[in-house]
């Protein structure tokens, strides 16, 4: 049956994180004959959690929290370079990785889903030397990303980030990017720059329908000058999961790219829903990288 390793972040979900771990142990305990627990206390700890217990051989890591607790498993996991497979519990804000494999977004629910869940190949993306599950963002989101507060986050939900992502376009800053696109390169001037791995972003799952947690592809996309008229426009192209058709966007879908800036100012990437790394970026998708729990097949 193995060993598997089990990651509690505590503060996840208003703190229930640990209100869900007798019943997970209980589930994984259906499945493995030993189940270690380990809970994080600072940023970091999941990917150490994650890394050891690659290294130790262990069969299966599973992570009860949010985005930035799942990206940080799987950057042990990928870091560690072992086969090992995946679970997760989703007790964030977004939650976009569960909404892309269909994992069922109340705790209860995905925890009794792993009774019949089957194994399915995952895509994972490297941005520099971090791995990510979701997306890469850089410019006014980014910034945007880091002034949403926890307060927000409890009212509003995924909504606080579409609150201060339309203040921060509203006040767009342009910038000129050089981008090279499985060996296509050009500049172009942007405020923002969205990666997407999956079809959901920021809990909008109809951001990229035809994007499959396993099609070994990312989509690129570049808005152009962005204003009240455009956003307007755009919104509805955003519900209807046609954004790639927009006359206000730049669409690629690529497997490997590279992104840099033209005009030498200071911009903040995020990636999962937390800061990511400085300029360039050196993007690619690795296909079917890991295997991860998901809804059985029917």
């Amino acid at each position: 049956m193995g060993i598997c390793t089990l990651i509690v972040n505590p503060s996840s979900g208003g703190e229930k994180a640990t209100g869900y771990l007798d019943l997970m142990r209980t589930q994984l305990s259906e499945r493995f004959e030993e189940v270690a627990v380990k809970d994080t206390e600072k940023q970091g700890d999941a990917e150490l959690f994650a890394h050891e217990a690659a290294n130790h051989g262990h069969d299966a890591v599973f992570c009860m929290g949010g985005d930035g607790t799942v990206n940080e498993t799987i950057n042990g996991l990928a870091a560690a370079g072992k086969t090992v497979s995946f679970g997760f519990v989703p007790l964030g804000t977004v939650n976009d990785l569960a909404r892309a494999i269909g994992i069922p977004l109340e705790p209860e629910q995905a925890i009794a889903m792993l009774d019949k869940a089957t194994l399915v190949d995952l895509d994972i993306g490297k941005v520099n030397d971090r791995y990510f599950v979701s997306n890469v963002a850089a410019g006014a989101i980014p910034e945007a990303v880091e002034e949403v507060s926890v307060e927000q986050k409890t009212k509003y939900g995924p909504l606080a980030y579409f609150i201060e992502g339309g203040k921060a376009l509203a006040k767009q800053t342009m910038h000129r990017f050089r981008i090279t696109v499985d060996g296509e390169t050009f500049t172009q001037e942007s405020p923002l720059i969205l990666i997407a791995l999956t079809n959901s972003i920021a809990s909008f799952e109809s951001f990229m329908p035809e994007a499959k947690v396993d099609d070994g592809k990312m989509r690129m996309v570049i808005f152009k000058e962005f204003n009240l008229l455009d956003s307007l426009k755009l919104l509805p192209q955003l519900i209807r999961g046609e954004i790639k058709h927009s006359d206000t966007v730049i669409y690629k879908s690529f497997k490997r790219a590279t992104i840099a800036l033209e005009d030498g100012d200071s911009l903040l990437t995020n990636v999962d829903g937390d800061e990511g790394p400085a300029f360039p970026l050196e993007i690619e998708v690795l296909a079917s990288f890991i295997k991860v729990y998901g809804p059985a097949q029917t």
